[in-house]
């Protein structure tokens, strides 16, 4: 999952000068990636279990690149994003919405468009309904708190209208992932992606590799 995530953030538009924001970082399968092709400073990772990067760190990705590269980590479990004082290009929430009950999802999207840049991104997966199980599992908007380890769906409509209440435009992506769907949001409408965008990024799924069918 972390390479397919950072060949999506590459496609649309990543480049070595930008900001990411990771929240949800956990053992950095994608984190790992991403601040090595970064300049260093410009990757933060935001994790409230901070055993997981630190044991990543120390035992699978080593300190010498930490130090080369400067990533930031902050342990927190409340989205407080603005609380970081930075703006981002990028704003990462792999698997975070889907854990999510209706009086908490509203929160991480409203944080995260207040730390874009003019130009930022925000990318989320949620079980919307082209998941499998969509239909076994129960409506977020249902539930309050968090819900982890158990998984909640948004429908499509109802997602997009959320990224509405909180500033946002969103759409979603036909990239690949085993379980979710991913979705972009951005804060200015005409720069959402035109169909012909979408149409030439492809699904991302990984070829060759019984793992990804």
């Amino acid at each position: 999952m972390g390479a397919t995530q950072f060949a999506l953030l590459f496609l649309l538009g990543m480049r070595e000068e930008h900001s990411i924001l990771d929240v949800g970082c956990g053992s950095l399968r994608a984190g790992r990636l991403i601040f090595q092709f970064l300049l260093p400073g410009r990757y933060v990772g935001v994790e409230p279990n901070s055993w997981l990067w630190r044991d990543a760190l120390a035992s699978e990705i080593g300190e010498d690149i930490v130090r080369l590269k400067s990533p930031r980590f902050v342990e927190d479990d409340g989205f407080s994003l603005t609380a970081l004082d930075r703006r981002f290009d990028f704003v990462v929430f792999q698997s975070i919405l889907s854990h999510t009950g209706g009086d908490v999802v509203d929160r991480p999207l409203e944080q995260a468009g207040k730390v874009l840049t003019s130009r930022g991104q925000v990318l989320f997966t949620v079980l919307d309904e082209a998941a499998p199980t969509f239909s076994k599992l129960p409506l977020g908007s249902t539930f309050a708190g968090w819900r982890y380890p158990n998984c909640v769906t948004y429908p499509q409509d109802d997602i997009i209208a959320r990224c509405a209440k909180a500033g946002l435009h969103a759409q979603r992506l036909p990239w690949y992932h085993p379980r979710q769907s991913w979705y972009r949001a951005v804060a200015d409408e005409t720069n959402l992606m035109s169909h012909g965008d979408l149409a030439s990024m492809g699904s991302g799924r990984p070829l060759f590799d019984d793992r990804f069918a």
